[in-house]
């Protein structure tokens, strides 16, 4: 019997393999002959992690949250954020709680700035699909593995950095990240930057399309004083 895990294919797994039959992703099972799931795949899955209670200051009121949908940071295998402990009972229904959930300014953070290896970096865009499993986990801070969705994106920390400064030079000049993503600016706003986002839309340009400059947007920011 194998001890590696059927989804993401590391050893020491010890769950049984239970997948709902509505589990479309088994071709990209890095373990196809295996019957078991480790406990971190398992977790969001069938266990501890697969609903949690969040407390949503905003609204003053407890929310319940897929486990599948959350962004992630982990130090080897040590989940540091979110953060997941505790327990809450709200409507009959006791789950773990998840806080300080991630923003994407902290998103940013990482991906400029990156832990010290071992980590593993999981975005999520739509929290609709488990992603976990899939993600790869980085052993350099200038040349890393990033989950974004269902995409693996290897990223180099300097072309990264350099990308997302056009890329916010251009929202601070007043575009959106649609018409950044795509390239159709309105012509307003082109008329009254016309030509000095030019150097920025240069670097930005031979990224559009692809899922790097999605993971920029993604956690693009404008400075503060724009965001008022």
């Amino acid at each position: 019997m194998s001890d590696f895990c059927y989804l993401c294919g590391n050893s020491g797994a010890t769950r049984p393999l239970k997948l709902a039959a509505s589990f479309t992703a088994h071709s990209a099972a890095r373990a196809p002959h295996s019957d078991r799931l480790c406990n971190r795949c398992d977790a969001p899955i069938n266990g501890s992690e697969k609903l949690l209670w969040y407390w949503h200051g905003a609204k003053s009121k407890w929310s319940r949250l897929w486990g599948r949908s959350l962004t992630r940071l982990y130090l080897a295998d040590r989940l540091v954020c979110p953060v997941i402990e505790g327990s809450h009972t709200e409507r009959g229904k006791a789950f773990p709680i998840v806080r300080d959930l991630p923003t994407r300014a902290q998103m940013r953070g990482w991906l400029l700035e990156p832990p010290e290896p071992p980590f593993t970096i999981v975005i999520a865009e739509s929290g609709q699909k488990h992603i976990l499993p899939w993600a790869i986990e980085a052993r350099d801070r200038d040349y890393f593995p990033v989950q974004l969705e269902l995409d693996v994106i290897w990223v180099r920390r300097a072309e990264f950095a350099a990308i997302a400064a056009c890329f916010e030079s251009l929202m601070t000049m007043g575009f959106s990240k649609t018409e950044i993503l795509s390239g159709e600016y309105h012509s307003d706003r082109l008329t009254r930057v016309y030509p000095h986002h030019e150097a920025h839309e240069d670097v930005v340009a031979p990224y559009r399309g692809s899922r790097l400059l999605a993971l920029v947007s993604h956690v693009a920011q404008r400075p503060e004083a724009d965001n008022d």
